[in-house]
């Protein structure tokens, strides 16, 4: 990975946001996000009881509907095999400072976003689950920085391929 410069991560401050936003998906992806695709008995109890604890308090729709949603499930795959893999890579591209790890941060952002309005507007606006405004607020501010660090993201990182993008073609028109 080609280095941006030897600034540290913590003088980064959006990098060291990301890098968070990325270790912190690690776990949480492993022993939350996943359990639906393990077999029960691979679970240990007190993940299992984690979740229940969480589904019992927030009645989150989406997480444990009566019937699976198939796009959800679909959701849960792609961040089992795609966005899992690529939290170790920007972790490590962004502790380094490289600049080839922008582009794909740009596409991370893009799926991620995409993703998380779906269930945002199930959440807000399925009015067949039985949920108070409150509820459905409350659910929307777990939801909400999931759509919004990555819009963040995104856009951030467009604006520094884009600039290094312009920097390389001003540099071969002189």
């Amino acid at each position: 990975m080609h280095s941006s410069g030897s600034q540290s991560l913590l003088s980064r401050p959006l990098d060291l946001l990301y890098f968070g936003y990325f270790a912190s998906h690690i776990p949480v992806t492993l022993l939350v996000d996943l359990q639906s695709l393990y077999p029960k008995d691979w679970i240990p109890q007190v993940l299992q009881d984690v979740l229940a604890w969480y589904l019992a308090l927030y009645k989150d729709p989406i997480l444990a509907p009566p019937t699976p949603f198939l796009w959800f499930q679909s959701f849960v795959l792609c961040e089992a095999l795609l966005q899992l893999p690529f939290f170790f890579v920007a972790c490590y591209g962004l502790s380094k400072n490289s600049s080839s790890i922008r582009l794909p941060m740009i596409v991370y952002g893009a799926h991620v976003a995409t993703t998380v309005i779906p269930c945002i507007a199930e959440t807000v606006f399925n009015q067949h689950f039985e949920l108070t405004q409150m509820e459905r607020l409350t659910l929307c501010g777990f939801y909400l920085p999931y759509f919004i660090i990555p819009c963040i993201m995104m856009i951030d990182s467009y604006r520094r391929v884009s600039k290094a993008l312009m920097a390389k073609k001003t540099s071969k028109s002189d």
